[in-house]
């Protein structure tokens, strides 16, 4: 059996693709449009008469986790289509990038129907934790917004600094802008121009910060006097903070299930959301 492989901005591997992920998943084309695919991002797939049937991704991520730098792979977009489902082609493609990567640190999301899946190939279930401060904001300020797809984002995105060194990414550029763009936050990235820095955060029945992307390296007290919000007394993270001068709890909450291999286990931490695929 062969499998297809791609790892470069090959717009017909993509086109072929996305007809694929598009019922499963939802509609990839504004990513590749993007041009973000590089050779970190690799699509395994089996096709039968030029249409992709099943495929399995990887991102290669840099990753930061207790102090210790990693390289690691995290594992999405697996799927067969319907009428081939039964052939072991999930199987075939997972066992094939094992055996290219034996003992490489994974990790995936997956849903509550494949939960017997992945412990077959020696993934185990990981759960999350979840960074809540008790932190007072009442800033009368006028926000500053940008446009999700101003070229500003990109650059902060890019070079940003700060890195949590309790666990980050520090190469999934590309996927935090596949969440920008995606949609759910949009309207939501808030420039602090004093600061260097962008927040995307949400301000519904409570203040959740989704990602912060500094160019230089800041306090969290400075970036709490600058962030344009009032009535807040607690903030979520969807990452782990990075400021040693914010005192935080972890907490448990309901998470697509995760699963990790060889050593990559980040149970008691948050992932960064921004990073997942």
């Amino acid at each position: 059996m062969h499998i297809h492989f791609c790892n470069s901005n090959d717009k017909e591997y993509q086109k072929c693709l996305n007809t694929f992920l598009s019922p499963i998943f939802l509609d990839f084309q504004f990513w590749y449009d993007l041009n973000l695919w590089d050779e970190n991002y690799e699509s395994y797939s089996i096709q039968e008469n030029g249409e992709i049937v099943a495929n399995l991704c990887l991102y290669k991520t840099e990753i930061v986790m207790k102090g210790k730098k990693m390289q690691a792979l995290q594992m999405g977009a697996v799927a067969t289509r319907n009428d081939y489902k039964g052939r072991g082609y999930a199987r075939t493609l997972m066992q094939h990038v094992l055996d290219k990567y034996p003992n490489t640190p994974m990790y995936l999301y997956a849903n509550n129907t494949v939960l017997d899946f992945y412990p077959k190939f020696g993934f185990t279930r990981a759960d999350e934790k979840l960074p809540v401060a008790e932190y007072e904001i009442n800033n009368a300020i006028t926000p500053i917004k940008l446009n999700f797809d101003d070229p500003l984002v990109w650059q902060y995105v890019k070079k940003r600094v700060n890195f949590s060194q309790e666990l980050d990414c520090l190469n999934t550029a590309g996927i935090n802008m596949f969440h920008i763009h995606l949609g759910y936050l949009k309207e939501h990235i808030y420039h602090l121009p004093e600061l260097e820095t962008i927040v995307i955060g949400t301000n519904d029945d409570e203040l959740k910060i989704w990602g912060v992307f500094s160019g230089r390296e800041i306090t969290f007290a400075e970036l709490a006097a600058h962030l344009p919000f009032t009535g807040v007394d607690e903030i979520v993270f969807g990452f782990m903070p990075c400021w040693p001068d914010l005192e935080y709890e972890l907490i448990e909450h309901e998470t697509e299930p995760k699963f990790v291999r060889s050593g990559c286990d980040f149970s008691g931490l948050k992932f960064p959301e921004l990073s997942m695929t």
